[in-house]
């Protein structure tokens, strides 16, 4: 039970702390919270973000507790989702395809259905299919 009472303050922790960096405007700024939030919240920015998105899933199986894997995946896909938001092309395009994978991912296995997830995946659908274009 304390267990479970500490991951959902950690998810509630995470929420207000991305919600804080999507109110930063300056890019070297922005990039030094995203870094912290990597570090506090699922691993190694560095090793994380330039991994592919099934070596994301190998790591989450070899670093994270069965019940809370589920939960830092999304935690990953919103990182990526927030840094994509104000990158450029092509890194944006390569950030927002590994969240649209790990959202799916999630939204597939974690059992509980978020409008916000959807709306993100829809987002970066047509993102995605106008590039391509």
């Amino acid at each position: 039970m304390l267990q479970r009472d500490y991951f959902i303050r950690l998810i509630e922790e995470f929420q207000a702390a991305l919600a804080r960096l999507l109110h930063v405007r300056q890019d070297d700024k922005r990039d030094d919270m995203i870094r912290d939030l990597y570090r506090q919240y699922v691993g190694n920015y560095d090793d994380l973000r330039n991994l592919a998105v099934d070596e994301m899933m190998i790591y989450g199986k070899e670093r994270w507790r069965e019940d809370q894997r589920v939960e830092r995946l999304n935690f990953l896909a919103e990182l990526l989702y927030a840094e994509a938001e104000y990158k450029t092309n092509p890194l944006r395009g390569m950030l927002m395809d590994k969240a649209f994978k790990l959202f799916s991912y999630v939204d597939s296995h974690s059992g509980v259905m978020s409008l916000d997830r959807r709306q993100k995946m829809k987002k970066i659908s047509r993102e995605i299919g106008s590039a391509k274009a």
